[in-house]
């Protein structure tokens, strides 16, 4: 689902009609935690983890954009940030991010450019096990958390983001992640 006035779509489990009539009553100071998908939902490779995490109702993720990260790159650095700036500052959230998750270095510019917005935003890197170059390095060194690909359930292996997420006060959905007195 992608919003025809900005550049990336917003996803989010309960539809984008849900997620902006939920800011409206929360106001724009909700946390929340941005996945930045590197292809479409449903041909990204860690696509059950991403379901599991969108089941949070301050979980959404952000389509890719219509010029990819690969094509961008190819333009030079100095197109791509300054592309990474312009969407970043055209993307309209339900809230404030909190956390951004990144799956793919080239994804970097567009998170360096969110968190110069919101300074308070945390690096979540989840690279590819091949993984490498300059903004491979520039990433791994920015994150607060390294999303780890592993075996197993999506929801086992999100068991960390999870108790993260509930830390930061982002709202999981789980038993109490809503309530005041147990942040």
């Amino acid at each position: 689902m992608s919003d025809p006035g900005a550049s990336l779509g917003w996803r989010a489990a309960r539809g984008w009609g849900a997620v902006a009539d939920a800011a409206d009553r929360q106001g724009r100071d909700r946390p929340l935690c941005v996945l930045l998908l590197p292809v479409a939902l449903e041909a990204f490779e860690l696509r059950e983890r991403a379901e599991d995490l969108l089941t949070a109702p301050g979980v959404g993720a952000v389509d890719p954009p219509r010029l990819s990260y690969t094509a961008t790159r190819r333009l030079g650095e100095a197109v791509a940030d300054g592309l990474a700036g312009v969407q970043a500052r055209r993307m309209r959230l339900p809230g404030f991010p909190r956390v951004l998750v990144v799956f793919d270095a080239l994804q970097y510019p567009l998170a360096r450019a969110l968190i110069a917005l919101h300074p308070d935003a945390e690096l979540w890197y989840g690279p590819a096990p091949d993984a490498s170059g300059p903004l491979h390095e520039l990433a791994a060194e920015r994150a607060a958390l390294r999303v780890e690909r592993g075996d197993g359930p999506a929801r086992t292996q999100n068991l960390p983001l999870w108790e993260r997420m509930e830390a930061l006060g982002i709202e999981s959905g789980r038993l109490g992640s809503e309530r005041a007195d147990v942040r």
